[in-house]
C-alpha cells in the first residue's frame, strides 16, 4: 500500500461528506430503503445483549458518526435515557435536532469532531456505537480510537462496530475515501486496540450484491 497522509485523507472525507443532504436517504448514500431492515436488526442486536447480560445499563449511549441523528432518534433513544452524538460534519449536527424532533431534548452533547480527533470521557458511556464511519480511519487511528473507546465505557458497558465488510482484499472507496476491510483485517485491528469479541453477528434483510455488514460487540480483552 502507497504511504498514507491520514490528514489528506480526512480532509477529502469530510469534503465529501459535507455535500451529502441532511436528510435520511444523504445518511445512507441514496440507499434509504436500507434504514429499517438495519434499525430493526440493531435494536435486536441490543436486546440480545442485554438478555445475555453483556450490556447492563442504560444511562448514557454514544453515536459516533452520527450524522443528522438516524441511529440516535430509531435505535439510541428509545434504549438510553442520554444520548451523545459525535460527527465530523457540522451541517448534519447544526439539522440534527430538527431531525430529532422532541427527544432531542435528551441528547446532552453533540461533538462536531472525526473519530481520529474524539476521546470518550472516561467511564461516562454504557455503550459506545459505531456505524459505518470506522472505515474512514487509517488502521493506526482505528487502533487508538477503539483504545480510548475502552476508556470510555462502564465496567459493564460495551462497544459495538457495525461496518461493512469485503468478502476478499480491503477496497478503497475514492469518492468518500473510506475503506471496506475483510473480517480477518478488522479482527486484527480489534486485537491490536485490546479488544475481545464477545458477539459478531451478520445484518439480515439487505438487498442482494452489497456489501455484507456485521455487527460486533467489543468488551476489554481479559489480557490486558
Amino acid at each position: 500500500m502507497a504511504a498514507i497522509v491520514p490528514e489528506k485523507v480526512y480532509e477529502k472525507a469530510e469534503e465529501y461528506w459535507a455535500t451529502q443532504a441532511s436528510d435520511v436517504d444523504g445518511m445512507l448514500g441514496g440507499f434509504e430503503k436500507l434504514h429499517i431492515p438495519d434499525i430493526n436488526d440493531s435494536k435486536k442486536f441490543i436486546a440480545y445483549l442485554r438478555k445475555s447480560k453483556l450490556l447492563i445499563g442504560n444511562e448514557v449511549a454514544v453515536d459516533c458518526g452520527a450524522g443528522i441523528g438516524r441511529v440516535t432518534k430509531h435505535l439510541l433513544l428509545p434504549a438510553f435515557k442520554i444520548v451523545d452524538m459525535v460527527d465530523v460534519t457540522e451541517s448534519f449536527i447544526e439539522n440534527s435536532a430538527k431531525y430529532i424532533g422532541e427527544l432531542n431534548n435528551r441528547v446532552e452533547n453533540k461533538f462536531v469532531q472525526g473519530l481520529q480527533d474524539f476521546t470518550p470521557m472516561e467511564g461516562r458511556y454504557d455503550l459506545i456505537w459505531i456505524q459505518w464511519v470506522a472505515g474512514h480511519l487509517t488502521d493506526e487511528d482505528f487502533i487508538q480510537f477503539f483504545q480510548r473507546c475502552i476508556k470510555g465505557i462502564k465496567s459493564q458497558g460495551c462497544i459495538v462496530l457495525k461496518e461493512n465488510i469485503a468478502s476478499g482484499k480491503r477496497d478503497f472507496d475514492a469518492i468518500d475515501n473510506s475503506w471496506t476491510r475483510p473480517e480477518s483485517e478488522v479482527l486484527s485491528l480489534f486485537e491490536q486496540a485490546g479488544l475481545d469479541v464477545v458477539v459478531n453477528r451478520k445484518q439480515h434483510n439487505f438487498p442482494q450484491g452489497m456489501y455484507e455488514v456485521r455487527m460486533f460487540a467489543l468488551k476489554p480483552s481479559k489480557n490486558n
